[in-house]
């Protein structure tokens, strides 16, 4: 394949192929584009006005669904001990020593990427949004670059001879392939390697699955859930049991073969929950720092060394929390590395022809999207100037995944993902003002934070664009400029709903000379209660919509439905009376809840909101 990225393209790539960071994660961005489904609601009104699945009924593409429960994490140090007396095996004590203390951890349903990311899924994904390839990919340009170097470095070593001058030539070592692929694959021509089309993908570091995992709608493995789906609940050393014996079940230096075999190539290795190739093959990125385990301490081993005499040594594992937990060993090692217990702490920068990834999922629509977004955007934004946090397990949302056709034989359960959709809203961890007199007061000041509300879906109503958006609550009623005289207005509580404006700001000062609070309050009606939307990176207004006034009940069953619904309604649209016509439209309902201090109780949060007509269709996830 020819690289033929547009500047546009380009652009995009620079910001992406850089550590992920706000300016990187822009969601109206190409990195996350697809083309909106033409089918439209088609449900009559009184029934279930929905084209939605529920996403327990469904799982992402080439996923698996893996049950919560407790697994065993690590090993025990008897254990670690015993494989420690085959000599061979001493030179990893310290890597060893690093699996203990043995622990139980409980772990949340999930879904698990059955396979390894292939070189294939990987391409859909630097074709939609303009990401570097990896480099074994440029192969052929970058063996071109080298003989390029030494030709030049030949010709500037005899230069210097010839004068009489020492000359120390420029090395090609991987560093340096690796700066020169960073700067000039764009205008390179890169293809993956012939046959390896359904191969795991490699030579991708942290950053890189991370923005491919963002980009699918879906997140890097916990290293416990990773351990999870290997083993399950049960205490063994590989997915398949207790033999050591990888022949058939696993792709580990004893295998002899030094070109990696397709995904799914080895059923009899699989996981108790079907999860594929998760011993040998390649390493696996897990979000897990290399740090100790709870409880842990330092092991002392009894060796046996050659000529019978007796050793006892202390590895001292060496931590660093910089560094990430990788998994699973790969081809090039023996199959003490493809335990489904080895942990190899790993700088996030590395890419070897041993190192790829795969997925896992949230079982909730949106959630791992609405995590990167608080990673990326909300953590790092200058609006968000109260420091408040926000609790992604109670967020709601929908998502919608569309697949790539697939050419040739490929194993059951494999899925190329081209497209991610979502509407997601996060809301805020708890608030400590109380609904009425004290809440009222605090938005007056300022819209109080209530959450954040992310989306690849055109709303009309309010109207939004995709992007991310702060979500504030303000209370009808004038603006209070100041604590004291929010004070002296709790004493001494007036009316609500008085039209004012702060003594500062008047209808004829600019925009442009007001502070983005003061822009807000010229833009929104002072007179409602309200739920406003403001850009999440400078806190600019963007839109609102009319909200019932803020009430707090307890958190129970029947009465704290969360989730996402939709229907289709009839409503008079245009700008005059005369202009009005009646239209069908498509209205989306997120039903959250904002956690007050105390955890008994809660704020009911209904965000109803008008969708763009032909951006809602089938196949959506709730």
């Amino acid at each position: 394949m020819t690289s033929t990225t547009s500047n546009q393209m380009r652009t995009t790539l620079n910001a992406l192929a850089a550590p992920l960071c706000l300016a990187a994660f822009t969601l109206s961005s190409p990195a996350l584009r697809l083309t909106p489904s033409t089918t439209v609601l088609d449900k009559k009104k009184g029934d279930d006005a929905s084209p939605m699945v529920e996403a327990s009924k469904v799982a992402p593409p080439g996923t698996v669904p893996v049950k919560g429960g407790s697994t065993r994490v690590g090993s025990n140090p008897k254990d670690i001990e015993e494989l420690l007396q085959t000599e061979a095996y001493q030179g990893y004590a310290r890597t060893l020593d690093g699996e203990t203390p043995q622990h139980d951890v409980k772990i949340e349903p999930f879904h698990m990427g059955k396979f390894e990311v292939t070189n294939e899924q990987y391409l859909a994904f630097v074709e939609d949004t303009g990401y570097r390839p990896p480099t074994h990919w440029g192969e052929a340009a970058i063996f071109a670059a080298q003989t390029e170097l030494g030709r030049q470095e030949a010709e500037k070593a005899k230069a210097a001879r010839d004068a009489g001058e020492r000359y120390v030539r420029k090395k090609w070592d991987n560093g340096m392939k690796k700066r020169w692929w960073d700067e000039n694959w764009a205008d390179a021509e890169w293809s993956i390697p012939e046959g390896l089309e359904s191969a795991p993908v490699v030579f991708v570091d942290f950053s890189d699955a991370s923005a491919y995992c963002e980009w699918a709608g879906v997140r890097i493995p916990s290293e416990e859930e990773w351990i999870h789906s290997a083993r399950g609940n049960k205490e063994q050393w590989f997915p398949w049991g207790n033999e050591w014996e990888a022949e058939g079940r696993a792709h580990t230096q004893e295998s002899r073969r030094k070109k990696l075999f397709n995904v799914g190539s080895f059923p009899d290795g699989a996981s108790p929950y079907g999860v594929m190739d998760q011993s040998g093959s390649v390493w696996e990125w897990t979000t897990g720092n290399y740090t100790a385990y709870p409880k842990f301490k330092p092991n002392k081993y009894k060796l046996k060394k050659s000529g019978g005499r007796k050793e006892t040594v202390e590895p001292a594992p060496r931590w660093n929390a910089n560094q990430r937990v990788v998994m699973g060993g790969a081809f090039q090692f023996e199959l003490l590395a493809a335990r489904v217990t080895t942990r190899r702490a790993t700088p996030r920068t590395e890419t070897t022809d041993g190192l790829g990834f795969r997925i896992s999922a949230s079982t909730v629509p949106g959630r791992d999207i609405a995590d990167a977004v608080w990673r990326n955007v909300i953590r790092n934004s200058g609006a968000r100037k109260g420091g408040e946090s926000f609790d992604s397990s109670e967020s709601v949302g929908i998502d919608r995944y569309s697949t790539k056709e697939i050419e040739g034989n490929r194993p059951e359960g494999y899925a190329i993902i081209d497209g991610y959709e979502y509407a997601v809203f996060v809301p805020r961890n708890e608030l400590a003002e109380s609904p009425g007199g004290e809440l009222n007061r605090a938005s007056r000041i300022a819209p109080v934070l209530f959450g954040y509300f992310s989306t690849t879906i055109p709303f009309a109503e309010p109207k939004l664009d995709p992007g991310n958006y702060l979500v504030a609550y303000r209370e009808k009623g004038k603006v209070i400029t100041s604590e004291e005289e929010a004070e002296a207005e709790a004493s001494d509580e007036g009316e609500d709903g008085e039209e004012a404006a702060p003594a500062e700001i008047t209808d004829e000062t600019p925009l442009e000379l007001l502070s983005t609070e003061q822009r807000l309050l010229r833009q929104i009606d002072l007179n409602e209660n309200l739920i406003i939307f403001m850009d999440a990176e400078t806190g600019e207004y963007v839109a609102s919509m009319k909200t019932k006034k803020a009430q707090d009940q307890k958190d129970n069953k029947r009465t704290s439905v969360t989730g996402v619904s939709a229907e289709q309604k009839t409503v008079w649209v245009g700008a005059t009376v005369k202009e009005k016509v009646q239209e069908t439209h498509d209205f989306l309902t997120f039903d959250a809840k904002v956690r007050r201090t105390a955890k008994s109780r809660i704020i009911p949060l209904s965000l109803r909101m008008r969708v763009e007509n032909g951006a809602i269709g089938s196949g959506w996830r709730r």
